[in-house]
Formats: C-alpha cells, structure tokens, sequence
C-alpha cells in the first residue's frame, strides 16, 4: 500500500517536471504541448463585430481580429473611449453563445462579457484600475444592438 501511494505521487511529478510551460495571453501558464491547441481555439470569435448597449447607457462597438481585439464606446459618460490589438480569449459555451475576456493592460482592465447571439443579450464583468486605489468592479448586462457573427 505504501509503494502505491508512493506511486501516485512520484508519477505525476516525475510527468509534470517534463512539461515546460510557457506564458499564457495573461501571465498565466499552459503546458506547452497544448499551447497552440489551445490558442487557436480562443479566437473563435475572429471577424465577428458586435454592437451592444448596457442597460445604464453606455454603448459599444467590439470587433474581434487574428486574436485581437479593439473597441470604442460609442455612446454615454464613457464615449470616444477606445483601445485596440488586445488580446482576446473566447470560449463557446452553449450555441451561439460565448465567453470573451482580455486583460487592458495600460488601463490595468480586466474584462470578461457573456455574448448570447440567441437571445441578444450580453453580460459584463470586470475589475478596473486594478492595483490602484481607484480600483472598482463592474458587473452589469445589456442588448446586442447590432450583429455581425462569424463563428470559427
């Protein structure tokens, strides 16, 4: 029995210390073997355009690109306000319907939205001026105004 319990942990640190990790889109790691797998499938959204409007007014333009992505708030207390070449990750998690999160860096944003093309109705979470001491969370929801979806 000691020899078996022994086993279960030398085996998997033995395969562990095999695995070189490399630097996720977001400072996180990924075993390399499955890095490319898993970057490819991130983008699912690429050449997709998505318009939506929170529910407090705000509006915003989204367009996801080659694993990037750029914005600008097109309407409310936020308008003109805009960034591009982010890094995007997605994940579909029901038809027509998907998760997407970037990291901003040079705001110190962390933003992650639920996009439900079925229903035309999204979600946003996120940390902002993380680290700062204006730092806040949002977690609000809207409508899809306008839609272009190209799904990979």
């Amino acid at each position: 029995m000691k020899k078996f319990i022994a086993s279960l942990i030398i085996i998997p640190a033995i395969f562990c210390a095999g695995v070189s990790a490399s630097q996720g889109d977001f400072g996180g790691s990924t075993p390399k073997m499955a890095s490319e797998k898993v970057e490819k499938s991130q983008h699912l959204l690429d050449g997709s355009i998505v318009e939506y409007q929170f529910q407090h007014g705000g509006a915003v333009r989204l367009e996801l690109y080659d694993g990037l992505l750029k914005y600008e708030w097109t309407a409310g207390p936020m308008k003109g306000n805009n960034n591009k070449d982010l890094p995007y990750r997605s994940r579909k998690i029901a038809d027509k319907m998907y998760m997407v999160n970037w990291y901003e860096q040079s705001k110190l944003d962390y933003i992650t939205l639920v996009l439900n093309f079925n229903n035309n109705v999204m979600h946003a979470s996120g940390i902002l001026n993380i680290g700062s001491e204006k730092q806040f969370s949002t977690f609000a929801g809207g409508i899809l105004d306008e839609v272009k979806l190209i799904e990979k």
